[in-house]
């Protein structure tokens, strides 16, 4: 997907464009028509290595980055592209659900993946082994999609047979958390995100590990392979999001927290690569609410007439029609300007606290 440049970028983000009644049936024609838009916005296409945009063999719609330099471009690309095919799917009365299931149809599933380069196999080792520790709190971070028992759940890694296994640097696959291409190394493990913002702030946390790990390869940092508590903390995000609770030597630490400190530790990696300002208000907004893209789902299913957690979570799972309101907020789904916020440190504090 992505050119090996050392320092490169990309994400694939799939998602699913519906009508009122719940069918993707017009899925191609949406494709047919954000590809001359974005050949014309964008600048650039390229089927081999992106911008592009396609439907996907396991049925979601994708599109695709370039090979990016840096945060900004690579929020260009996706913003652009997402825009496009929501504009698009608007003009025909259609929805453009960007989660890890969609309602109705909870075996359909829609994933992020993220892609970052590296400049030889040393190095490549050395940021899989980093990136593979925090796959936990990157699941706390993007789990998108609810669970039959009103807490967050993350679709495509809770099935047992994608992006779920922490597989050796040489032996990955298709179902590794992280994924060991020839030229990049892929982060599969994630739901789509709701917004093309929130692609890219997670994008951004991943890039920000990888590239804090590379400057401590060169500076010869000793590193630790992930433990058995790697893979047990992955399943703890998986079913509460950033309200999960992970082990780590032997001590119970809050996901929050971690994500906390690991966002204090890459911010000025996000600020030298040139991260848009909304994006990093959309990370700095997840780690200061302590909150998944789920819990987003569910207050979104209060917010449109159901009267608890379980009748909204069991709708979820069996509707297929005449809901047009709550498809149009998952579809045009973002943060509101009131929401409520929990009393955690500012972004100031937290810096403070590492210094």
């Amino acid at each position: 997907m992505i050119l090996n440049e050392g320092h490169s970028v990309g994400l694939e983000k799939e998602f699913y464009v519906v009508g009122a009644d719940n069918n993707t049936y017009e899925q191609a024609i949406v494709k047919d028509s954000v590809i001359p838009r974005m050949k014309a916005e964008l600048g650039a296409y390229d089927e081999s290595w992106g911008p592009k945009c396609y439907i996907d063999v396991t049925g979601p719609l994708e599109v695709v980055t370039r090979p990016c330099s840096d945060l900004r471009q690579l929020s260009d690309d996706i913003t652009t592209a997402y825009r496009i095919a929501q504009e698009e799917s608007d003009d025909r009365g259609l929805y453009t659900l960007g989660m890890g299931s969609r309602p109705g149809k909870p075996s359909d599933q829609a994933g992020l993946h993220v892609h970052v380069g590296f400049k030889d196999e040393a190095e490549a080792e050395y940021v899989f082994n980093e990136l593979q520790k925090h796959v936990p709190d990157i699941m706390a971070l993007s789990a998108n999609s609810p669970s039959r028992f009103g807490g967050v759940k993350d679709t495509r890694a809770s099935g047992g047979y994608y992006g779920h296994k922490f597989s050796p640097y040489s032996d990955t696959g298709r179902t590794s958390v992280i994924y060991k291409r020839s030229n990049t190394l892929e982060v599969r493990c994630m739901d789509s995100q709701g917004t093309p913002e929130e692609d890219v702030a997670i994008a951004a946390y991943i890039f920000g590990i990888a590239e804090k790990a590379k400057e401590d390869h060169a500076n010869g940092v000793e590193q630790d392979t992930v433990g058995n508590e790697g893979p047990k903390n992955f399943k703890h995000a998986v079913k509460k999001g950033m309200e999960a609770t992970f082990k780590i030597d032997d001590e119970k630490v809050p996901a929050y927290r971690v994500v906390e400190d690991t966002f204090v530790d890459i911010r000025h990696y996000l600020e030298r690569y040139d991260c848009p300002d909304e994006v990093m208000d959309v990370l700095e907004g997840k780690v200061k609410e302590r909150r998944s893209g789920a819990d987003d789902i569910l207050d979104i299913y209060h917010e449109t007439g159901y009267s608890s957690i379980w009748t909204g979570i069991k709708d979820f799972f069996t509707l297929h029609r005449g809901h047009d309101e709550l498809y149009d907020r998952l579809a045009h789904r973002g943060r509101s300007d009131d929401e409520t916020t929990v009393d955690v440190p500012d972004a100031d504090l937290l810096l403070a606290r590492a210094a």
